[in-house]
């Protein structure tokens, strides 16, 4: 399996903490967010964590919504390139006109922007230095090493990035940002080492937080993989790939579906995760939603089985919280996991299609769509902005979560926490939220959401803080935190007899690591 993560610049220990770049000047200071946009202890439900890579349900307030999910900059933009959501006061560098990866100095009269170590341009406009070992095809294995998207710009964030199963070579990195821009979707045929920008459909705008790929692996290889992508904060809605990328096009049905449900106008159907299930893909898909329904604190789900050609609403139980994750386990056996809400809200789980009565045989079809087909499982929430969660093919289910994550060995029904208490030195991360997920043979990785930690566990002993080490790699300092949902994905590359892992990061990159 692949992960993101090349290293370029000087290296240290993964277990530290340093800031990215060295000590700020006299009178500098970085031009994206501070760490007030992004604190380590995270963000509960309505505030924004990690700046324009957070998102989650924003508080109605007199005279429209704050955060109105339908493009444009919004209360969780915070934090994009030339913010700073600090609570200084306005200067010549706050807000700063500088890169999000460049230090704002500011002398009389002037202001100066000096892009971070390991990135290049003028400090208004900052790229990733490329590393040489990538072209001299020399990058050691131990190590993350960044790798170049082209055309990434300061504002933009990587979401999602996922692994072809037909074509292990070919990986996916779905980038936006809360400000509305057409997103990018990028794809490597190389296992990662270069990527190109592959979408020309440019409706398609915002975030795409939660977008997945066919996940069969007998496809043919020769056909292109169909691909699913919300577009929080932009053009919202549920939009559809089927030739790898490259043209889009958004379900009316989907919008007709949930129009009524809809609390911010019949059009504005803002989705979270739009996930391909695993019993008959790429047709049979489950939508979650961002907000609230209408008139209603939680939020439902939309499903289709004919692959976007209609869609139906399943109506959210009471407590089931909003901005969910959908934890694939079978075609009929779902679980979601909400946003951090200090545990009220959790995982549920439905073993019937979200349905009462019906038959198996039938998928549950021919019974009747109820909110009492859900039941809470475990209180585990995932971090605003971020969450990832993997069915191996053995059954067992790993997810990350606020603090800490969790196993499950019973299809979802019941999970054990990586742990209850803290983090054990020298295992700590203490306060840091579980993002990504990728594993091996051997390892289950993870990243933290807003900070430079990474760590991993052995893939089939990892409960209990002890089993987690942050001090297995060197990783460069211009590594400055975690990816957004679905931010990792591993895979076996044959020409180097290695297992590689991909992973994206919201503001730092994408990189690769591969496990010696």
């Amino acid at each position: 399996m692949v992960v993101l993560g090349l290293a370029y610049g000087s290296l240290s220990a993964c277990s530290s903490d340093q800031p990215n770049a060295a000590a700020s000047p006299a009178g500098a200071s970085p031009g994206g967010a501070s760490s007030s946009g992004a604190s380590s202890s995270g963000a509960k439900s309505g505030d924004f964590t990690a700046g324009a890579g957070g998102h989650g349900p924003s508080t109605p307030s007199a005279g429209g919504v704050a955060g109105n999910p339908v493009g444009g900059a919004t209360s969780e933009v915070a934090g994009a390139a030339g913010s700073d959501t600090s609570t200084k006061p306005p200067g010549p560098c706050s807000p700063s006109p500088c890169d999000v990866h460049a230090l704002c100095s500011a002398t009389t009269g002037s202001v100066k922007c000096m892009c971070l170590a390991g990135y290049l341009g003028d400090g208004t406009s900052c790229a990733a230095a490329p590393n040489p070992c990538v072209a001299a095809g020399s990058c050691p294995e131990g190590e993350w090493v960044q790798h170049q998207l082209p055309g990434m710009t300061g504002a933009d964030t990587i979401q999602t990035v996922l692994n072809d199963p037909a074509r292990p070579s070919d990986f996916y990195a779905f980038v936006g940002s809360n400000a509305g821009p057409t997103i990018k979707v990028y794809r490597s045929v190389d296992f990662g080492e270069t990527w190109e920008n592959r979408n020309k459909t440019a409706d398609i705008t915002g975030n795409p937080w939660g977008a997945s790929i066919d996940p069969n692996k007998n496809r043919d290889p020769g056909t292109p993989p169909t691909l699913w992508s919300p577009s929080g904060y932009g053009a919202v809605g549920a939009w559809k790939s089927v030739d790898g990328g490259e043209t889009w096009v958004r379900s009316t049905a989907c919008d007709a579906a949930y129009a009524t449900y809809n609390p911010f106008g019949a059009a504005v159907t803002d989705l979270y995760h739009i996930a391909i299930l695993p019993d008959d893909p790429p047709n049979h898909v489950l939508a979650t939603y961002h907000y609230y329904f209408k008139d209603r604190a939680d939020g439902g789900f939309g499903e289709t089985w004919d692959g976007g050609t209609s869609w139906v609403i399943h109506p959210p139980p009471d407590g089931i919280g909003t901005s969910h994750y959908v934890i694939p386990i079978s075609g009929t056996t779902w679980g979601v996991i909400a946003q951090d809400n200090s545990g009220q809200n959790g995982i549920w789980r439905t073993t019937t299609a979200g349905r009462v009565g019906g038959t198996a045989a039938a998928k549950f079809r021919d019974g009747t769509i109820s909110t009492a087909a859900w039941s809470k499982v475990d209180d585990l929430e995932h971090a605003h902005g971020s969450h990832q969660n993997l069915v191996l093919a053995d059954g067992t289910i790993f997810a990350t979560g606020w603090v800490t994550g969790a196993r499950s060995v019973d299809h979802g029904a019941t999970w054990q926490h990586f742990t209850d208490g803290s983090w054990a030195p020298p295992h700590q991360f203490e306060q840091s939220s579980m993002t990504n997920l990728a594993v091996t043979e051997r390892y289950v990785y993870t990243n933290m959401m807003a900070n430079t930690y990474l760590a991993r566990a052995p893939v089939g002993d990892a409960v209990g803080a002890a089993q987690w080490t942050i001090s297995y790699c060197t990783k460069p300092d211009v590594y400055q935190e975690g990816g957004g949902p679905f931010g990792m994905a591993s895979v076996y590359q044959p020409s180097l007899g290695k297992w590689v892992i991909i992973a994206g990061t919201l503001r730092s990159g994408i990189w690769k690591y591969v496990e010696p």
